[in-house]
């Protein structure tokens, strides 16, 4: 392989003509979320964390030599014949970028790095008909052994709020004592 690099595109003109960078395709993606969830991401430090994610999957989508710099894909300038080997090119035998990087599932990744708080947990994930169900929720996450991942402001005002992985709370709750079949009864 030769160590002499090019630049292969950008993002734009490779994978999305509508956006300046993956980092803009993330902000796209949850642009549709509510406002204060947005926020959310952004206060706990999760949306760096997305497009962090988004774009080590893209790198893992790409051939070893290839890489995403900035908004800029870099490869050799002269690659060897079996460079490709594996993956997808156009008609002219150069890369598809835009093939390679088109299975990414950015949903699984805002989910896997989605963030709610304790009135969410009280109120969604617990359905909890406490009179306080972010206390209930208190109580069920240090009992479960799972810690925040950040104290937030919401809205610039009040008390900072605990602020947890929602994929890490969802898994606690899953795998909580008393949940599922009771081994302690004889089948019938």
């Amino acid at each position: 392989m030769s160590y002499t690099t090019t630049s292969y595109g950008t993002w734009t003109n490779k994978v999305n003509s509508y956006s300046t960078s993956p980092d803009a395709d993330v902000l796209d993606y949850i642009d549709g979320g509510d406002a204060d969830w947005r926020q959310l991401l952004e206060d706990s430090g999760a949306l760096a964390q997305i497009q962090d994610d988004y774009r080590a999957a893209i790198e893992a989508a790409l051939p070893p030599s290839v890489s995403l710099c900035g908004n800029e894909f870099i490869g050799p300038r002269r690659p060897d014949e079996d460079e490709w080997d594996g993956y997808p090119v156009n008609g002219t035998g150069r890369l598809d970028i835009a093939a390679c990087v088109g299975d990414i599932d950015l949903e699984s990744i805002v989910e896997r790095n989605d963030v709610i708080t304790l009135a969410d947990i009280g109120l969604h994930e617990l359905e909890s008909k406490a009179q306080n169900p972010s206390s209930a929720a208190s109580r069920a996450m240090k009992r479960l052994g799972v810690k925040p991942l950040a104290r937030v402001q919401l809205g610039g005002e009040g008390q900072p709020v605990s602020v947890y992985s929602a994929a890490q709370v969802r898994e606690a709750l899953a795998n909580r004592p008393g949940r599922g079949a009771r081994t302690d009864r004889a089948e019938s």
